[in-house]
């Protein structure tokens, strides 16, 4: 090519470039759109039973299966405390949360399968569930949590209970499946039944009082650590028909009927580390933590070759026998947060006599040396309470346990009285309540009405300046966990006072209706208002987001965008008061966008366009300036 030729070819290999790179721009500007339009949290609250409801924090949905219904792929359904009667079915790719495991329940009544996990070989699911009690599933065969072809999931930091016929967690075709941190306790069947499933972990929980902690039957490469397995009435762990290549280590198996019974091939130990059984036979005569014998899993060939502990004690000099602890007593069992809780215990001593005792739990560790003794601070959890007994030779005897569940007490407020009720306006009224329950002291207290907003922040507060009419009072706690407790109502009425009957009401005007964004100041205007006969004394506003204020002229700042109805209720120099509302749209400005995350970002726009769409355009677009790229070389 001669020198012009060529500087023409490089051009135009340069808007070829420049084409290609304009298009991977906008594929890549998409793909960042549509990434961020995933994940939507939607909430749930039982407590909204008049709606409306649209999942959004302010109108969350009544009941999960809407808003599971509602959920898209990676969405998040985040349940408040309460208690959900109702049958869960998951068919789709999620996060299912609860406020708190203790005072967040699914309550299946008997009828089924409490939650259903329900994937099928053609639709595999991911999904995570965290933070409720679940419970009281009925049925022959029907779990509290019945898993299917779930995948990489997790069921995490959940109490499963009481499954009235079958399993407390059921697998089935799931994989690589995380079951962590959870108290399974009180089922008919299997604490934990696996079946035809493979590469799960099993890890931190609990497995009590189940007539199986956990069963195996066609399931292998699974791993089982550090599980608390006790007090199961036929078996701790069960292994049946080609489950093999499992591996249990570091979990605790004590008071279960049978500890184990593995027909399969198993390995009981990893990276030397076996697990606790307490009818272990042997000893630790070197103190290296490991048992000088392995211990025979019932039921087949397996050894735990690494046994941990409750090893027998060696006979001190002289051939004196150790003490036998007898099994504590612990009452109440089941009890609330700050409730008394009594322990007591003995011992016998066939060659001495018992001088010394020893409590501690596996939560708040070292407890007592007295034989009895109460307490009122054990933490909230399930405790296991260890106890043992010294004879007077030094020798301790094995532990012995015992188990008791703290709950939190829901946090209460109380609202002791109003007096005088009816009374007249101007006239002073008395306030009084308490809080109950909940973690720690009570650290704040707040007084509202209806009419007239925040009213005072003490446990009892006089007020004289209350406007004419029935209000309705809200009195409300707050703990040491910085959570206020529902609020306790009592309906105040404040009368006209006699002494001038002829004053005459206060004429309120709003103004309206009003608009603004989010994150910006909205100035309220009541300053026409007026009274015909005297002076405006007060304005109390509601603005509709449960936030309150004062003022002929307030401003307020909204987060959420949507329609509020704003209230101001106005009051004379006589007690006479009226009120007038108008409503606000709040949408975000132009330069926010309508991101649902309220970011504000100028990338964010309220349309989807449709994977294929964005591809497909992208193919028409490079085809187009390809074509064009030799058309313009075929004329040279």
């Amino acid at each position: 090519m001669d020198r012009d030729s060529t500087m023409e070819y490089n051009k135009a290999i340069s808007v070829y470039m420049l084409g290609m790179l304009v298009c991977s721009s906008i594929g890549c500007f998409f793909f960042t759109m549509g990434a961020s339009a995933a994940g939507t949290t939607i909430y749930v609250d039982d407590s909204n039973s008049a709606g409306p409801w649209d999942g959004t924090q302010q109108y969350p949905y009544q009941h999960i299966n809407d808003a599971i219904a509602a959920a898209n792929d990676t969405d998040t359904v985040l349940v408040l405390s309460g208690t959900y009667d109702e049958q869960v079915v998951i068919e789709k790719n999620l996060t299912l949360t609860g406020e708190n495991k203790d005072t967040t329940y699914i309550d299946g009544s008997g009828n089924g399968r409490t939650v259903y996990l329900h994937g099928t070989y053609t639709n595999q699911l991911w999904v995570h569930l965290s933070g409720f009690t679940i419970r009281n599933a009925g049925g022959g065969g029907n779990a509290c949590v019945a898993c299917s072809y779930v995948i990489n999931g997790a069921l995490t930091d959940n109490r499963i209970i009481n499954s009235l016929e079958g399993d407390g967690i059921q697998l089935v075709n799931c994989q690589g499946t995380t079951v962590n941190n959870n108290i399974i306790s009180g089922n008919k069947m299997a604490g934990l039944s696996v079946s035809l499933s493979d590469q799960n972990i099993f890890t931190n929980n609990i497995l009590q009082t189940n007539q199986k902690g956990i069963s195996f039957e066609y399931s292998g490469l699974n791993e089982i650590m550090s599980n608390s397995i006790r007090d199961n009435t036929v078996y701790g762990v069960y292994s049946i028909r080609s489950s093999n290549n499992n591996v249990f280590s570091r979990n605790d198996f004590s008071t279960n009927n049978l500890n184990a019974q593995d027909a399969c091939i198993n390995d009981w130990s990893d990276n030397g580390q076996g697990n606790y059984w307490d009818d272990y036979p042997g000893y630790d005569n070197n103190s290296d933590g490991i048992g000088d014998i392995p211990y025979s899993i019932p039921g087949g060939t397996n050894y735990d070759n690494y046994p941990l502990g409750y090893f027998q004690q060696p006979i001190p000099p002289e051939q004196n026998h150790i003490p036998l602890a007898y099994v504590p007593s612990v009452s109440p069992t089941i009890a609330d947060f700050g409730d008394t809780i009594t322990l007591s215990g003995d011992g016998t001593d066939s060659d001495g006599t018992i001088v010394g005792y020893y409590w501690r739990s596996n939560i708040d560790g070292f407890l007592s040396t007295e034989q009895s003794f109460i307490t009122k601070n054990l933490s909230v959890g399930t405790h296991t309470i260890y106890f043992k007994v010294l004879d007077n030779d030094d020798a301790w005897s094995l532990e012995r346990t015992a188990s008791v569940t703290i709950n939190i007490k829901t946090l209460t407020a109380v609202i002791d009285q109003i007096t005088p009720n009816p009374a007249a306006q101007g006239q002073p009224v008395l306030f009084h309540g308490h809080g109950s329950g909940g973690v720690g002291a009570i650290t704040a207290f707040q007084w509202l009405s209806d009419s007239d907003g925040i009213l005072g922040t003490e446990e009892t507060i006089i007020v004289s300046d209350l406007s004419i009419g029935t209000h309705t009072i809200y009195f409300q706690v707050k703990d040491n966990t910085n959570e206020w407790s529902s609020p306790a109502t009592m309906t105040l009425v404040i009368e006209q006072n006699t002494s001038d009957p002829s004053n005459q009401a206060p004429i309120a005007n709003i103004g309206g209706p009003y608009q603004g964004s989010i994150n910006e100041p909205v100035l309220f205007n009541a300053s026409n208002s007026y009274d015909v006969d005297g002076t405006i004394r007060s304005y109390a506003w509601t603005f509709g987001d449960n936030s309150s204020g004062t003022g002929s002229s307030p401003t307020h700042t909204y987060t959420t965008p949507g329609s509020y109805q704003v209230t101001v209720r106005i009051t004379d120099d006589d007690g006479a008061s009226a009120q007038a509302s108008a409503s606000i749209t709040i949408t975000r400005s132009s330069s926010q966008g309508d991101s649902p995350s309220g970011s504000g970002g100028v990338f964010d726009f309220a349309f989807d366009i449709p994977f294929p769409v964005i591809v497909g355009a992208m193919i028409v677009a490079m085809i187009v300036i390809f074509s064009m790229f030799i058309r313009w070389m075929k004329k040279r």
